[in-house]
């Protein structure tokens, strides 16, 4: 990854966390309460691969090993955590009591799938596919729910200055344009290096954008957070 892709991506990652404890007065009692630890971990996961990857030979043999053998590992416990936590977080914030009921049955699925993935891949070596897939494939129809419940009619300003409202979007954006990346590079779909390089470019824009509508988000917050 070049190094001003790096800077841009950490640099989204670490004005997030800022202005996630900045602002967090304003929602440190509402389902979001937990949202700064979550970016804190993103963080401290990408921070800690990246040196690693960079300088291998930085810490001791034994903290080296430990990381090189459970580096996938503990990117597969992180997703599976990131996408209870916000299935959990959008089921709060779901007005209707049949969508409640869904969310909870994708829940269930979501974590039957896992479940079921860890006898298919190893999970210690071995990004879990199916699980990342059916987590961003509920997440996106979640999300698709949350924005149709939005009353635009009422304040066209008003959503806009709802956190949610951004964080939808960046996760919307995100994976809708990564999971079908994430499904070519398991099953080694592109061959051809000019198009692994536009694929490759659009795979590391997507992460600065989700960020930036967070940061965006935080930016228009205000003190009531509103479920619709």
């Amino acid at each position: 990854m070049p190094t001003w892709i790096s800077f841009i991506i950490f640099s989204s990652y670490s004005i997030t966390l800022i202005l996630a404890l900045w602002r967090y007065p304003k929602y440190y009692d509402t389902e979001l309460k937990y949202y700064p630890a979550l970016i804190a971990y993103t963080l401290f996961t990408e921070i800690l691969g990246a040196f690693f990857m960079k300088y291998p030979d930085a810490f001791t043999l034994p903290i080296s090993n430990f990381y090189n053998n459970y580096n996938i590992v503990i990117y597969n416990i992180y997703n599976i955590v990131f996408f209870l936590y916000f299935f959990n977080l959008y089921k709060k914030f779901t007005l209707n009591k049949t969508h409640k009921k869904l969310i909870k049955a994708g829940i269930v699925l979501f974590i039957s799938l896992s479940i079921i993935n860890i006898f298919t891949q190893n999970i210690l070596k071995e990004g879990q596919i199916l699980t990342y897939i059916t987590g961003g494939i509920i997440l996106v129809i979640i999300i698709l729910n949350y924005l149709n419940q939005i009353d635009w009619h009422q304040n066209k300003k008003e959503p806009i200055k709802n956190f949610m409202f951004w964080l939808s979007w960046g996760l919307l954006i995100f994976y809708s344009g990564y999971m079908p990346i994430k499904l070519s590079y398991h099953f080694r779909i592109i061959h051809n290096q000019e198009s692994y390089l536009l694929i490759r470019t659009l795979h590391l824009s997507l992460a600065p954008i989700m960020y930036l509508c967070f940061i965006i988000g935080f930016l228009k917050m205000r003190r009531k957070l509103v479920k619709g």
